[in-house]
């Protein structure tokens, strides 16, 4: 492909992609009791939000329902990324894409729905209790909604990782020698993440970096299995190729 058949193809993707975000924002905004229903259970009733402006509650349930359909629209846009690269990769490889996508996919919504039930309470729990004797906590709408909500982006992205480190290495752009080499590396952008995509506690943080840490590692595991296999395929071929070679030279 031409460099502008690349950018005609870049257009593409972004168009579709902002209209499968559009498509899921307007549904969110549509339901936005319930959505806004459901995002408070966390709070048990304990804390009552609270907006300080005119503007503050419209803006608020915008912004909400701008991150909810990121999350809605997240398989679509997987898709496109990874779509956008099989032009350049072999008809075996593009196979890959669908596969990528779906388990990429599956993995985000499992890292959201993780945060939710297991992290997001015991991390409220703990942060809106702290200092209760010293400090009366008055929670801002907007401040909220948009800690749970990066809080389950951020978590939906960090559970992608050995899906995109296995598609990786499938295609082979990594490998697991080189995955545990920059190890440390990789674990200091994973904090990098976290400290942008939660409150600026240590608390939170450490929430959504320890689990990134465990799937690094399991992904090195898998990274290791995928090549031993990718070898034990690509040996026979390697054996046939021989005799032909030596006849060539002969």
């Amino acid at each position: 492909m031409s460099l502008i058949e690349h950018l005609d193809e870049l257009r593409t993707r972004i168009i579709v992609s902002l209209i499968a975000f559009l498509v899921g924002f307007g549904i969110c905004f549509v339901f936005r009791g319930h959505l806004l229903e459901l995002l408070v259970d966390p709070l048990d009733g304990k804390k009552t939000l609270i907006t300080l402006g005119p503007t503050e509650a419209f803006m608020t349930v915008f912004k909400v329902s701008a991150y909810c359909g990121l999350i809605i629209s997240s398989p679509v846009l997987i898709y496109q990324i990874w779509a956008f690269v099989a032009p350049g990769l072999k008809n075996r490889e593009k196979k890959l894409v669908i596969v990528a996508t779906i388990s990429t996919s599956i993995l985000f919504f499992m890292g959201v729905a993780f945060a939710w039930i297991f992290v997001l309470p015991r991390v409220l729990g703990f942060l809106l209790t702290y200092g209760g004797d010293f400090f009366n906590q008055q929670v801002q709408a907007a401040k909220y909604f948009s800690f749970v909500a990066l809080f389950l982006l951020g978590f939906g992205i960090m559970f992608e990782t050995p899906a995109m480190i296995l598609t990786l290495t499938r295609l082979g752009v990594v490998d697991a020698r080189s995955l545990a080499k920059y190890r440390k590396y990789s674990i200091l952008l994973g904090c990098v993440v976290s400290a942008v995509l939660t409150p600026p506690d240590i608390f939170s943080m450490l929430a959504m970096v320890l689990p990134f840490y465990v799937l690094y590692e399991i992904s090195i595991q898998l990274s290791k299995l995928v090549q031993k296999r990718k070898s034990k395929k690509d040996a026979p071929e390697m054996v046939d190729d021989g005799p032909d070679v030596g006849e060539a030279a002969g």
